[in-house]
């Protein structure tokens, strides 16, 4: 889809209200297309990033919150150059995966892809985001399936009554970003949207010593664009009807591998404040249509030439659903919240596989249904001025139904495999409760025990995928994770400076792990592969548990008005406590978690104009695979900013991420093939508003 029609005239209206306006603006005001965060957030570990703390040197969102100890994608690689696949979300190291265990939600509603679990940074700009509030623990309150390690929420940034803002950059690899937002009143309703687009040649994901002649960047370029009708009745209820369309190619390294995605959403939600005798309430319906296509390829030993080995032609996915969330208060003594959602996912993968050189000489069809809905209650109670409680509990009714897997010779047409998979359903039930206790004028204390679940994914249940020589096949017999945790803190802060300390042990029981088959070459005739030289196979199995305990650091300390140092720490080490399908990997550490991660961050405002900022992030070494094998150097990086206001109106920034230009490995081949993450990228940009 072409949306530079769409941008463009949102620019030119841009620059010329420029023209007619004086360099006085009010200020944005903010408003939120949710109700506020539950004082429940309080008793569990919650990080929240603003302002400045978003506008920085990053490009994608995923980078802004790489500042959250923790926080990652599947791969130590930033969306930018990252397979559409591998984007699910991590916390805390708790197994990383392609779908991810972490909700991702905007203005309420879920971002998670249907099929997948995974998340579309790339139409995530920072500067359309106001607010991001990270919840690291079990979700088993308000939201349930897919929260397992957590919630990301997100705030999309809101205008005053008739505003336009905007931001672009260009940088190193030719790439140009840029996102305008323009807001328009009609009355007791209003009109506003938000444009973005993003061009990048990118780089090599093959370092120079590695890499042959059919390498190649990893390009991608990604357009969207957001529409939204705002009203608020009489009744005091507002009313959001949100319309987006989305576009995504990503070029894989080679011109044969790359991923296209069309995403299409609506989404309607109503809001009451409450007031009187009634509750506030919140209630959100959503729809999103998804068309997804993909190759995977694979080199010659020298890497001159390439073929494609598995193509993905045609991933069409549809989701809908809808959530409710009522809630009672009394003037912050207590407050009582209930509600219900349901979610209901459709997907199938149709592709060409077993390429010899020839073409592809098969054909599959796979996917199903799936059907997840819930109830919650939530209390909490100001036992005093000093200690606060907060106790729920959730009931979550799955379903996964029209399972199939079909089959076809392409040469002769013979059907080969037709199977129909068993209904499956169940309910789980889960819960979490904890408490808050300020110990002293400077000392809080706060402890919380939780529980959570999470079904498979369509994607994880029915699509196989290849990176390089390392084919991982699907499983349509995985159950359902589970987790149960604990966690405790002590909070210090005085005036301008707060620490935070947090011992936590999670346990997960039947995580989906992709787990070494073999590494012999060959035909595979249980699962009909071919298994190249220096590759291996993998399949997603549920083992029995995985246990970690971790520690959780974070501080920051204004030095007066003009200086701000922030940072935070994360111990973790995740490892097989139990693995009956796999007795080898117990004791072993999941892959792609690295035990320590920090991040150490300073901003200066030198002048009421000038705004610098520094960040350190640092991550240690980390496993490629589940054998614990291929080994990940750790990483040092630094990202630095600096900004200048030349009225309240105009910003004009450089920025640079991985200054020192450090190499990241991202991943490793059986091989021994290593994929890196982003080297240096240099940025200059504009950010204006009307």
């Amino acid at each position: 889809m072409a949306f530079k029609k769409f941008l463009l005239p949102i620019i030119y209206l841009s620059l010329t209200a420029a023209e007619g306006q004086s360099q006085s603006v009010d200020e944005i005001r903010v408003t939120s297309k949710r109700l506020p965060n539950s004082s429940s957030l309080d008793v569990y570990s919650t990080t929240g990033l603003t302002g400045s703390d978003i506008q920085g040197p990053a490009l994608g969102l995923d980078a802004v919150l790489r500042r959250v100890p923790g926080f990652g994608l599947f791969r130590r690689q930033e969306s930018r150059a990252a397979h559409p696949t591998t984007q699910g979300i991590s916390l805390r190291g708790l197994g990383p995966n392609g779908a991810g265990r972490t909700l991702v939600l905007l203005d309420g509603v879920p971002l998670n892809d249907p099929f997948g679990g995974w998340v579309e940074w790339v139409h995530l700009l920072p500067t359309t985001i106001q607010q991001a509030t990270v919840v690291r623990g079990g979700g088993a309150g308000t939201w349930g399936n897919a929260a397992l390690a957590g919630v990301v929420r997100l705030d999309s940034r809101s205008l005053s009554d008739s505003n336009i803002r905007a931001e672009f950059r260009y940088g190193s690899k030719d790439s140009l970003a840029g996102s305008a937002q323009f807001k328009t009143d009609l009355g007791a309703s209003s009109i506003s949207g938000t444009a973005h687009i993003s061009d990048s040649d990118g780089y090599f994901l093959i370092g120079a010593d590695q890499r042959g002649a059919a390498d190649i960047p990893a390009a991608r370029r990604s357009e969207g664009l957001r529409l939204t009708w705002e009203t608020k009745t009489e009744s005091g209820t507002t009313w959001v009807l949100t319309a987006s369309a989305a576009s995504d190619t990503f070029v894989n390294g080679s011109a044969v591998a790359g991923a296209e995605t069309d995403t299409y959403g609506l989404s309607l939600t109503a809001i009451n404040a409450g007031g009187g005798s009634g509750p506030a309430w919140e209630t959100h319906l959503y729809a999103t249509r998804k068309e997804f296509q993909n190759v995977f390829a694979a080199f010659d030993g020298s890497r001159s030439t390439v073929r494609p080995v598995l193509d993905q032609f045609d991933v069409p996915v549809t989701g809908l659903g809808a959530n409710i969330l009522l809630r009672w208060s009394d003037i912050n003594r207590w407050t009582i919240e209930s509600g219900a959602d349901i979610r209901f996912s459709d997907g199938e993968t149709n592709e060409s596989f077993r390429n010899f050189g020839a073409g592809f000489t098969r054909q599959r069809t796979a996917g199903g249904e799936q059907f997840i809905a819930g109830i919650f209650v939530e209390g909490h109670r100001q036992l005093s001025t000093r200690t606060h409680v907060t106790m729920g509990t959730r009931i979550d009714y799955w379903s996964q139904t029209d399972g199939v897997r079909r089959e076809i010779d392409l040469n002769g047409g013979e059907i080969l495999v037709d199977r129909s998979f068993t209904d499956r359903d169940g309910v789980s039930v889960n819960g979490r409760a904890g408490i808050r206790t300020q110990l002293s004028d400077t000392l809080q204390a706060r402890s919380t025990v939780y529980s959570g679940f999470r079904v498979p994914t369509l994607n994880e249940l029915y699509r196989p995928f290849r990176v390089g020589n390392d084919i991982t096949e699907a499983n349509n017999t995985l159950i359902n994770e589970r987790m149960v945790g604990a966690e405790a803190a002590l909070i210090w802060s005085l005036d301008d400076a707060r620490v935070q300390a947090t011992v936590f042990r999670n346990d997960l029981f039947d995580p989906v792990l992709n787990t070494t088959i073999t590494t012999q070459p060959g035909f595979n005739s249980e699962f009909g592969v071919f298994i190249p030289g220096g590759g291996s196979l993998r399949q997603r199995r549920n083992v029995d548990r995985v246990e970690t305990w971790g520690l959780e650091f974070d501080f920051s300390l204004n030095m007066g008005e003009s200086l701000q140092l922030r940072g935070g720490y994360l111990y973790t080490n995740p490892k097989v406590a139990k693995s009956t399908v796999a007795p080898e990997l117990e004791g072993n550490r999941l892959a792609q978690v690295a035990k320590h991660q920090a991040t150490i961050g300073l901003s200066v405002m030198s002048t009421d104009r000038l705004r610098l900022s520094a960040d350190l992030l640092v991550s240690g070494r980390q496993f490629e695979d589940d054998l614990s094998s291929r080994v990940l150097k750790g990483a040092v990086t630094v990202d630095v900013y600096a900004g200048y206001n030349f009225t309240d109106s105009i910003e004009l920034y450089v920025a640079a991420e991985n200054l020192f230009d450090k190499r990241v490995e991202a991943g490793r081949t059986a091989a021994g093939l290593v994929t890196l993450g982003p080297p240096v990228f240099l940025w200059t940009g504009l950010r204006f508003k009307y």
